[in-house]
């Protein structure tokens, strides 16, 4: 089983890492920068300027779409900009094999409410954001086959260590969750298997 992780502008950090190695699946991550990212101390606003700068969200959704044709994943895990270029690549791309995505804090996904992609998708919301209300994206959103969406009691970038709004709580609790479904997916695959040999 593969377990594709599209992290968030942060990129892939050491702390994605530790992340990955909770999830006991292969693990591969996509990230919007070419190399592992140490941006410890550096102001989020600098960091998205930097996203913006080099790969933006439509090359970040691109870049996640050729993941996903190379990488064939089982099930997905993804944080903020990365979840929302992950929910657009699988609207874009006609692959049965994901089974699952969760993506997390997925700000910009109220632009693309009108997709559908091809698998069961889980959406955990922050409490509130900033730019814009997030109960009729949630209200969209949950209209959409397949989809479910939560409203945490977090603030956006709650898996995030690097993030201000990081909560050691909510990391745990949701990194279990991960655990979980990764479990839930592999098992699923496990059976057809044997139903296909059979």
């Amino acid at each position: 089983m593969v377990t594709l992780i599209v992290s968030d502008i942060f990129g892939h950090t050491p702390k994605l890492d530790a992340f990955a190695q909770e999830l006991g699946t292969k693990v591969v991550i996509c990230s919007p920068y070419a190399s592992c990212q140490n941006l410890t101390g550096q102001s989020e606003k600098k960091t998205y300027d930097r996203f913006i700068t080099s790969m933006g969200h439509d090359g970040y959704a691109f870049k996640v779409k050729e993941a996903l044709i190379n990488e064939q994943p089982d099930f997905i895990v993804a944080f903020s900009a990365g979840a929302v270029a992950a929910w657009r690549a699988l609207a874009a791309t006609p692959l049965k094999r994901v089974q699952k995505m969760i993506g997390f804090y997925p700000g910009q996904i109220r632009n693309y409410t009108n997709l559908h992609p091809q698998c069961h998708v889980d959406l955990y919301f922050p409490h509130k954001e900033e730019h814009f209300d997030i109960s009729p994206v949630i209200s969209r959103l949950k209209t959409v086959s397949g989809v479910q969406c939560v409203r945490t009691r977090y603030n956006h970038g709650f898996m995030n260590a690097l993030s201000q709004n990081f909560n050691t709580y909510a990391y745990l609790h949701y990194t279990h969750l991960c655990d979980q479904e990764a479990v839930v997916v592999q098992n699923s695959l496990v059976n057809h298997q044997v139903e296909v040999t059979l």
